[in-house]
């Protein structure tokens, strides 16, 4: 399939054109018997971009295609899952509270800082935790075109494998953001694509106590925890916050009987 039928800004800049069309109609007294159809027609354009838009950037649903946010379950489980690392001293120290408190966690790394943390991509896999693709440069794979996405993809694809022997088998696309061609081409490249269903928007840094109130109060059985280990390839955020807030959302779900399982257990689940 060519990336021109498939490309979520190539849809939008179609029904633009459209609208434009629709309303230079209506603004000229053109089309507007019986019921203004220049106008109208602007609207469904509106309305149909909107929908385009909202099935693209938010994690809840499989309108371009099948993604993977957690499950229902009887079983009291939930996956915490880590982006943009590793990114030391702070992936460091979420794995010295994870040994502490012997959870599994899911990390989506970005190849970039892989390549340049290669020991802690090394202790995340010895350490019994599962790693996850997030491209190579963090980059938004809305903007970019089918070689550029693949690139993205097998270089920290094979960055990993090298490290640590390990094929990835889930993807999470940076901030979530999917059309059809990117949905096509992790499927070519047999990578699940992970989401989430609770996430803190802890890359703010809006205080610990925050970030874990909105995790601990929405959590369900088979809930993905989203939080950020990392930061892009700046690397110049503080994630002390996240860090603290990991600690206490160990505590909190551990308290309420919950098991922390990796994402790979949960969808194994979802297969049963």
């Amino acid at each position: 399939m060519g990336d021109l039928s498939l490309r979520l800004i190539t849809m939008l800049g179609l029904l633009t054109v459209l609208v434009i069309i629709g309303l230079v109609l209506d603004y000229l007294h053109i089309l507007r018997r019986p019921m203004r159809l220049g106008f109208w027609g602007a609207i469904v354009g509106i309305v149909i971009g909107s929908m385009l838009t909202y099935n693209a950037l938010l994690p809840d649903n499989n309108f371009f295609g099948k993604v993977f946010t957690g499950i229902k379950t009887e079983q009291k489980i939930v996956a915490l899952t880590f982006d943009d690392g590793p990114y030391p001293p702070y992936t460091n120290q979420v794995l010295d509270i994870l040994r502490e408190y012997q959870v599994p966690a899911t990390f989506f790394v970005i190849g970039q800082n892989a390549e340049n943390h290669p020991d802690l991509i090394r202790q995340i896999a010895a350490e019994g935790h599962q790693l996850g693709n997030h491209t190579y440069h963090h980059v938004d794979l809305l903007t970019v075109g089918r070689k550029k996405s693949e690139e993205e993809i097998d270089r920290t694809n094979q960055i990993v494998e090298d490290l640590t022997g390990i094929k990835m088998t889930i993807i999470r696309p940076p901030h979530g953001f999917r059309d059809p061609l990117v949905m096509e081409v992790m499927a070519e490249k047999h990578l699940e694509v992970v989401e989430w269903s609770i996430m803190a928007r802890d890359w703010t840094n809006p205080g610990i106590d925050i970030i874990v109130n909105r995790i601990v109060s929405k959590v369900q059985n088979g809930s993905i925890i989203l939080l950020h280990d990392g930061d892009g390839i700046a690397a110049k955020a503080s994630r002390a916050q996240t860090v603290e807030a990991t600690r206490h959302i160990i505590l909190a779900l551990t308290a309420k009987g919950y098991k922390f399982v990796t994402v790979n257990d949960i969808v194994s689940k979802q297969e049963d």
